[in-house]
């Protein structure tokens, strides 16, 4: 299986035959069914010779080939950007993954995918030996000696003219059940998935410790109902990763293309998530609520009462007399300007985030570029004391991301001009400031 690695907005050409960093013909029309079987369009067609990736990442697989969108971050190398990857994923889907999880398995010739399923299967093999959890199950059957109870109705008309047979009625305390059902699929389908000898053994070791587990099929696995207690909190993290590798397999299967896979993450969405834990966890501490998506203000119609236009504000910030609209933007920014390309939408929007909740400060938040991290620029809003602050943000260090966040926020931006960048605020002096 060949793997090309690419980033997000990168463009791929197409050759005739196979060739270092290109894909042919066949290999695009395979992947193409892969993604539009997630409902995604990780890339397109630019012209007739070459494809361009979208802000999709993460990774498409068809038969002999996989492409690896990694997102683009400023002056990192593919293996740490694959670890900030399946952080950001797992901040997005609320699973507890750490870098001790994932620094260990960083490799340049696994991919994206690969180091996702053995992160999954290395915290699988951890609670399974531990032991399955188990529940009561009422089971029936026909034995020689009473176990259980009697199942009268049944002894007294199948079993009338033979009593040396008893139908009993009884509990047995037994694995099978529907989390370790969908954490067996997910085990049997990924053995087959992954192509690392190491990955293959841990998960063969894994299945055998499912071997009194019904099989059952992907669909079924991830349409049984199930509720974890304080008995089985510890499979959390476990059937989340097992629900997320299993719906990318699912999709692709049931969209009739058995060997595919689509893992696909609009990084839009990811950067956004990824910041609101980060400053759910920075905040909160400090005195500040932190909501996301909310409070949703809105316009409503004079007569009929009837919400109209409801605003989502990105991150909402209240404490210490201060409401900070935070707005994420996975996008480039642009040095060379004054205005450092932010589109005319996104200040607007800022704008009315600062009327409708009168907010203290705004802030765009960006990911780091050209080692600037920290708040750089601000604008007052004209018949406000409003401000508009540009930040970028560290996410390959989420101790560096906690810091420059909290100078964010608690920053005094009134000594800075909108159109200069001053090195001041750069980390070092932000973190001082805290």
């Amino acid at each position: 299986m060949r793997t090309l690695t690419i980033f997000e907005h990168a463009y791929v050409s197409i050759s005739d035959k196979p060739a270092e960093g290109r894909l042919m013909q066949a290999d695009v029309e395979a992947l193409d069914l892969a993604q539009k079987s997630m409902g995604a369009n990780a890339f397109a067609w630019d012209g007739r010779n070459r494809i361009k990736a979208s802000q999709f990442v993460g990774i498409i697989a068809a038969p002999g080939i996989r492409l690896e969108i990694l997102p683009k971050i400023d002056k990192s190398e593919n293996i740490e950007t694959r670890g900030t990857l399946i952080k950001m994923i797992a901040a997005a889907l609320s699973i507890p993954i750490y870098d001790g999880d994932i620094t260990p398995l960083n490799s340049q010739d696994q991919d994206f995918l690969e180091i996702l399923v053995l992160v999954f299967a290395r915290r699988l093999a951890s609670e399974v030996r531990k032991g399955l959890t188990r529940n009561y199950k009422r089971q029936t059957d026909d034995l020689a000696r009473l176990r259980g109870k009697l199942d009268v109705t049944r002894q007294f008309t199948k079993f009338a003219a033979t009593p040396q047979i008893l139908a009993c009625e009884f509990d047995e305390f037994s694995a099978d059940n529907a989390l370790n059902r969908l954490l067996a699929c997910a085990t049997s389908l990924l053995m087959r998935k992954t192509n690392v000898a190491t990955t293959q053994r841990l998960l063969a070791e894994i299945d055998a410790h499912f071997a009194e587990v019904s099989p059952v099929t992907v669909q079924q696995a991830l349409q049984e109902p199930i509720i974890l207690d304080r008995k089985n909190q510890r499979w959390s993290v476990c059937e989340k990763l097992a629900r997320l590798l299993l719906q990318s397999l699912y999709q692709t299967v049931h969209g009739g293309k058995r060997e595919g896979v689509a893992l696909l993450f609009d990084m839009n969405k990811l950067f956004e998530a990824y910041v609101t834990r980060l400053a759910q966890k920075t905040l909160r501490p400090m005195g500040y609520t932190v909501w996301t998506q909310k409070p949703q203000k809105a316009l409503v119609h004079d007569k009929e009462g009837r919400r109209a236009f409801i605003t989502k504000p990105d991150i909402y910030v209240k404490g210490h007399g201060e409401v900070i609209i935070i707005d994420t933007k996975w996008k480039t920014l642009d040095f060379s300007k004054g205005n450092f390309g932010i589109s005319q939408a996104d200040a607007y929007q800022m704008h009315g985030y600062a009327r409708v909740y009168d907010a203290t400060k705004t802030i765009l938040l960006y990911p780091q570029m050209h080692d600037k991290s920290g708040a750089f620029a601000s604008w007052t809003f004209e018949n406000s004391d409003t401000q508009l602050q540009v930040a970028t943000i560290d996410i390959l260090d989420e101790t560096k991301m906690a810091e420059s966040l909290l100078s964010i926020v608690q920053l005094q931006g009134n000594s800075l001009s909108g159109t200069e960048i001053s090195q001041r605020y750069d980390h070092a002096s932000l973190a001082a400031q805290v």
